[in-house]
């Protein structure tokens, strides 16, 4: 009797969904409150923190407020906290320095959003620290769709013309991997468009203020702008704010990438998903503890959509309501993609 009871309880140990909590600590790089950069980061957190409930992790937030040393003091105290587990975002190379530099060091690493090159991948691991993959967002991806649909927005009438239409590009932070990589993908779709002329390309630091001062004087300077390229949704806004102000903004198609909350009564397209990786990740992190894979690895996903009414029901969750009708544990048992989509399908608007 005493031997069948036994076997029950190993039995009932053995298929419980997570037999260990785990602690994570996430080191976000943005602000923990309202900012003129937008919501993105304060969102990758409201996503991880529901992600983290529903797979029994224990999740601290540290936000550097975007202040690089401060980021550089973070990374210290979670190398010397000994969660189980850390996630770094490698804004301008500023975590590879921390690691390489400050003491400590930690055996489970894993980089969102922004991952350092295979050179200092190397040099970390060389350090004694173990990096167990990234999960970063196809950036360039986002940057040639965006292009794509800006001018796919542009009326019949227009594209039929033999004129090309000029187009403006504000780009985000140029010493930020993923402001290069969608410029990439921006040029990888006007360089092979004949109908688009891209006029003038120049650095909005992913600031509102900073786009609408560069766009005011810069559609004044090109009065014939049809399209502005903005490498996310709050240099949309300043944009937009500016051709308002100048009684052009019918005659614009202006983008972004966010999906921040409001976007679409202000601009024309706006492309996100990105923002949803973080709780990705902590699958990940979740099988792998689990010993469900072995790897996380180097993973590159092309996660933007445009957004479009069928979307609205995440998008209201994000901005406006709790993540807790997402059942996160099911992308942990094979068989469910993690997407926008079956994101989407979970919730009811």
């Amino acid at each position: 009797m005493k031997k069948l009871i036994m076997s029950v309880v190993l039995l009932f140990v053995a298929s419980a969904p997570f037999a260990q909590t785990i602690t994570v600590t996430f080191v976000n790089p943005g602000h923990k409150h309202t900012n003129p950069t937008g919501a993105f980061w304060q969102n990758v957190t409201k996503v991880m923190e529901a992600a983290a409930q529903d797979l029994d992790i224990n999740l601290t937030t540290l936000y550097a407020d975007r202040n690089h040393i401060h980021m550089k003091k973070l990374v210290q105290d979670a190398l010397n906290a000994k969660t189980d587990y850390l996630i770094l975002v490698d804004e301008k190379g500023v975590i590879t320095d921390a690691l390489l530099t400050v003491p400590g060091e930690h055996k489970r690493v894993a980089f969102l959003l922004n991952s350092p090159d295979k050179l200092a991948l190397k040099r970390i691991t060389a350090k004694g620290i173990g990096v167990l993959g990234s999960v970063t967002p196809d950036n360039y991806q986002a940057g040639r769709l965006l292009a794509k649909l800006l001018h796919d927005a542009l009326p019949s009438s227009t594209k039929q013309t033999n004129k090309r239409s000029v187009m403006l590009a504000l780009l985000g932070d140029v010493a930020t991997n993923a402001a290069i990589q969608r410029e990439q993908g921006l040029l990888s779709y006007t360089n092979r468009t004949y109908g688009v002329n891209l006029v003038e390309r120049v650095d909005a630091q992913w600031s509102e203020q900073s786009a609408y001062e560069l766009a005011f004087g810069l559609l004044q300077r090109f009065p014939d702008t049809r399209l502005i390229w903005c490498a996310n949704d709050p240099i949309a806004r300043g944009a937009a704010r500016a051709a308002s102000e100048l009684n052009i903004r019918e005659k614009l198609k202006i983008g972004g990438i966010n999906w921040d909350l409001g976007h679409e009564t202000v601009i024309d397209v706006s492309l996100g998903g990105h923002v949803l990786l973080g709780g990705y990740l902590l699958t990940e992190i979740r099988k792998f503890h689990d010993h469900k894979i072995s790897a996380i690895g180097e993973q590159k996903i092309a996660i933007f959509k445009p957004y479009s009414e069928k979307f609205r029901p995440l998008y209201h969750t994000l901005h406006s309501a709790d993540l807790n009708d997402i059942d996160f544990k099911q992308f942990t048992i094979g068989g469910q993609s993690y997407n926008i989509k079956t994101l989407n399908q979970q919730l009811k608007f």
